[in-house]
């Protein structure tokens, strides 16, 4: 036994030694006070060395070299700050492993001496529960002893109502004093102290409130709170069999900041160990696994790398792109398999040697299993080429299918109006070069708002739908055919020389529509039975633009629908200037 002169220490080591107990005791400047020969068996790196008066931090530079490897030892320093302001705050015993023995450490603050920390073999015995019996508070009542528990201490009654808590819960919730919690429930106790400092509506209490809410329905299983501060405690029950239950709080924020502090620590060793190897190696992943393929052409046009994408995406086997070979031998061998059978020259220009004609750095071309690629060439530094390949076959698909959706109707599949009147600019100028004429029909259902407003849209867009498909039926595979809005539709018709032309189609669509036919609406089939009034106009006598067409076919339409085109589907207006 090693101590300075006092009368109680010394009996309290041999007596530790009896037990199997190591203890060390530190004076409040954090310098050895004493230590009993189990201290020494536990951690014989101290033998020899350890003195009165040396400070807790030699100890732990002993401890930590006995410990730590090579890639470690560079935070042995912060590994020693943070067992000193661990041993200056613990509140809890923790178990770690030494030299081969699993050890659980202890540390106690005394007033007036320091701090003593004691070891002891770990052992993990369950053992059984004693019931708690409730114990009447008052003066001399051995409750008052609590209070000097470190941990918050919590007694509930069957309803989960506070009947006592020590000062030790009194001080962690912030209460004034214990009795202030009495009566109430952990919720509103853990409520209130988010209310104090203003922030009942955080995270941290609205998780805390559903954690306690879920776990106090199943004592027994211990769980984390978050108290301002922040502050973080564990809550462990024991029941007692009759209802009530004795709670207890331990702090726990120290050892969140040091597991906190220790990850990090463990973290920048590893990255720091393993950097070089994990660039390496994300490199390399990186390459073989994305989605573009990626190659390497030299100043020479040889091939001096390609990742696996490249032989998926050009169905190349391995032997092509072994040892090097010239871009001309990859050619050559594409040739051979139609690898560019009807493709124009420029869509090989990318695979061309680095030193030869500009390259172009953008190239797009279909394979001839349809698929497309995008193949970009990058110049290099010091001569050579980084060639990528991306298969952009859905991008391709995705445009078009944007496109289509931007000019086409998507109830029928047909022209929108917008479409539809660029089509008929289009048509303007090719007629006004070519001093040629066409026609554009209007046409709007009739009877149709009586089967939408009594059948319901379903219905309704059975019925668009049927027209649609007769008009692309009837019209010619040169027309362009749109729906315009509502129950209105148009048709430009192409190459059209004289306006009887024009009313015959016009007469022939009016029959077709007019024709009945079924639709299934409502769970019933119906019989439909609906026309179409139908005005035309004639480039250029009713309008050399698309919207006076437009406009001049809509009045005749209009015209007809009313009447006073009695005995006509459609007829064109007169042309502009004729009384």
């Amino acid at each position: 036994m090693n101590t300075r002169p006092n009368a109680w220490i010394e009996p309290l080591g041999h007596m530790l030694d009896g037990l199997g107990i190591a203890m060390c005791l530190f004076d409040t400047q954090d310098q050895t006070v004493a230590w009993n020969d189990t201290f020494l068996r536990y951690f014989p790196e101290h033998e020899g060395h350890v003195f009165v008066g040396e400070h807790y931090r030699h100890n732990l530079r002993r401890f930590y070299l006995s410990r730590l490897g090579a890639e470690e030892m560079a935070h042995i320093d912060e590994y020693i700050e943070a067992g000193i302001a661990r041993h200056r705050h613990q509140a809890q015993p923790y178990v770690f492993t030494h030299s081969g023995r699993e050890l659980l450490v202890s540390s106690l603050p005394i007033d007036g001496v320091g701090r003593l920390r004691l070891w002891r073999l770990h052992q993990d015995v369950q053992q059984e529960q004693a019931p708690i019996m409730p114990l009447p508070a008052g003066s001399g009542s051995p409750l008052s002893l609590l209070d000097r528990v470190p941990n918050g201490l919590m007694l509930c009654d069957a309803t989960g109502r506070i009947t006592w808590v020590n000062a030790a819960f009194a001080h962690m919730y912030r209460l004034r004093d214990p009795q202030a919690a009495v009566g109430a429930t952990l919720a509103q106790v853990f409520h209130a102290a988010w209310s104090r400092v203003n922030a009942p509506d955080a995270d941290a209490c609205t998780q805390g409130l559903q954690t306690l809410g879920e776990m106090l329905r199943f004592t027994g299983a211990p769980f984390e709170l978050t108290l301002p501060g922040p502050r973080y405690c564990r809550v462990v029950a024991r029941p007692d069999g009759a209802g009530a239950c004795l709670y207890a709080h331990l702090d726990i924020t120290e050892l969140k900041r040091q597991q906190a502090l220790l990850a990090r620590a463990e973290a920048a060793a590893r990255a720091s160990a393993a950097l070089l190897e994990r660039e390496s190696a994300i490199l390399q992943t990186t390459l073989q696994t994305m989605d573009q393929g990626v190659a390497m052409v030299n100043a020479e046009g040889r091939v001096e790398f390609c990742n696996q994408r490249v032989f998926t995406l050009l169905d190349l086997p391995p032997e092509v792109l072994q040892n090097r070979p010239h871009v001309e031998d990859v050619i050559r061998y594409q040739r051979a398999q139609g690898e560019f059978d009807g493709l124009p020259p420029e869509a090989i220009a990318h695979f061309q040697p680095a030193g030869g004609a500009p390259i172009p750095p953008l190239v797009v071309r279909r394979r001839p299993n349809g698929r497309i690629l995008e193949i970009r060439s990058l110049p290099v530094q010091g001569g050579g080429m980084l060639r990528t390949f991306t298969d952009v076959t859905e991008r391709h698909a995705h445009q078009q299918h944007m496109e289509y959706l931007a000019s086409h109707d998507g109830l029928t599949g047909l022209l929108n109006r917008s479409k539809f009147m660029e089509c008929m600019g289009a048509e303007v100028a090719l007629a006004r070069r070519m001093q040629s004429r066409f026609a554009v029909l209007y046409l709007d259902l009739d009877g149709f708002k009586p089967i939408n407003d009594t059948h319901g849209h379903a219905a309704g867009d059975q019925v668009l739908v049927h027209v649609a498909r007769t008009l692309r039926h009837v019209a010619r595979a040169s027309d362009f055919v749109a729906r315009l809005g509502g129950d209105e539709f148009a048709v430009l018709l192409r190459g059209i020389d004289r306006r009887e032309q024009a009313l015959a189609l016009a007469q022939r669509l009016s029959g077709v529509l007019a024709q009945p036919w079924q639709i299934q609406a409502q769970e019933q089939a119906l019989l439909v039975c609906i026309g179409a009034s139908i005005g035309l106009a004639m480039y250029p006598e009713h309008g050399e633009d698309p919207e006076a067409l437009l406009a001049s076919a809509d009045r005749a339409m209009y015209l007809s629908k009313t009447g006073q085109r009695a005995g006509s589907l459609a007829r064109p207006l007169p042309p502009r200037g004729t009384p």
